[in-house]
């Protein structure tokens, strides 16, 4: 890859490639670098022009990792990015190219891979992604997947040492033609609220929802102030309490309306049913539900960690008490 394409490919759309130098001097060269942008870090890099740092923020709000950069991270994860630009030029271009690639030795020569231990390197992470994107259950009416998680790191938490569950939802305003965000939001069974950045809390303009409360974190108790919002995961809408995060993620309340199961490759979110009594919706690997897993065409998901964040809100029901736990 083409040293400052990300960089790049995020600048010239907005008419600031002129800060492509100090992007790459601040370490943001990475395409997933920019979900995470702030203002502090437009500061780090001595950005001042005020039009200038809104087109950026705004820009970062929404942007989205590119396929190609979710190759480079698999091809990382195996140790053969040196082979990204023949992945793109024999029209590997995303995931779900590779998952239907046959590693045999037409491909390997067409990729030009020739050391038998990168030949069996591809050959197994081929195998391992096929797994990992195939993962599916026999369904029936009361258990359809809506929506389906993965394990990741967030950019927000990249110092973090393992990974977590994540899941890709939409969060929008609750006011008619009000606006949306689809975005990345990390599984916080800590938390009682739905948490998002104070960009995307700034762009959708969500209603404030009575006074500010007492939000209770692991270090401290600050007040802060919940908004209404509406989130939607996979087929399903539901209205949820919101609080301004340094990260995007989904609480307790949202957990305890699906049901899921939990593997070391993917988390699979459920509707209730009527016969859901137990307080208990979750089930692992160690604990099967009433379907069988199999691997048909599967769909898409993203990789790899822990339901649960140091940061996480634990908070009570507003309509009750101004006292939340964070």
């Amino acid at each position: 890859m083409e040293e400052n394409k990300p960089i790049l490919d995020f600048l010239q759309p907005l008419g600031l490639e002129t800060y492509v130098g100090d992007f790459k001097t601040r370490g943001f060269t990475e395409d997933s670098d920019f979900q995470g942008l702030t203002l502090d870090d437009l500061d780090s890099m001595n950005i001042t022009d005020e039009e200038h740092r809104g087109r950026i923020i705004a820009a970062a709000t929404v942007h989205e990792v590119s396929d190609e950069h979710r190759v480079m991270q698999f091809l990382r994860e195996h140790g053969l990015d040196y082979y990204f630009s023949n992945f793109l030029a024999s029209d590997y271009t995303d995931l779900e190219a590779i998952e239907r690639m046959d590693p045999g030795p037409a491909t390997f020569d067409d990729l030009e891979i020739t050391l038998p231990s990168h030949k069996n390197r591809l050959t197994k992470a081929v195998n391992k992604l096929r797994k990992r994107q195939r993962v599916s259950f026999v369904e029936t009416e009361a258990e359809t997947a809506i929506a389906y998680g993965y394990w990741s790191r967030p950019a927000a938490l990249e110092g973090a040492i393992c990974d977590f569950l994540c899941v890709k939802a939409t969060i929008k305003s609750p006011e008619p033609n009000g606006q949306s965000v689809e975005r990345e939001f990390l599984v916080d069974s800590g938390s009682d609220v739905v948490t998002i950045k104070s960009e995307i809390l700034e762009q959708l303009k969500l209603p404030k929802k009575g006074d500010p409360v007492q939000s209770k974190g692991v270090h401290a108790t600050v007040k802060k102030q919940l908004h209404s919002g509406v989130m939607v995961i996979g087929s399903e809408e539901i209205n949820v309490e919101v609080m301004e995060e340094s990260f995007n993620s989904i609480g307790c309340r949202e957990l305890r309306k699906f049901r899921h199961y939990v593997s070391p490759e993917r988390h699979i979110w459920m509707k209730r049913t009527d016969s859901d009594t137990s307080s208990s919706t979750i089930r692992t690997e160690e604990t099967p539900a009433a379907w069988e897993m199999q691997t048909p065409e599967g769909t898409e998901t993203e990789t790899e960690e822990d339901t649960g964040t140091e940061n996480g809100h634990s908070t009570t029901e507003s309509s009750d008490s101004d006292d939340h736990e964070s």
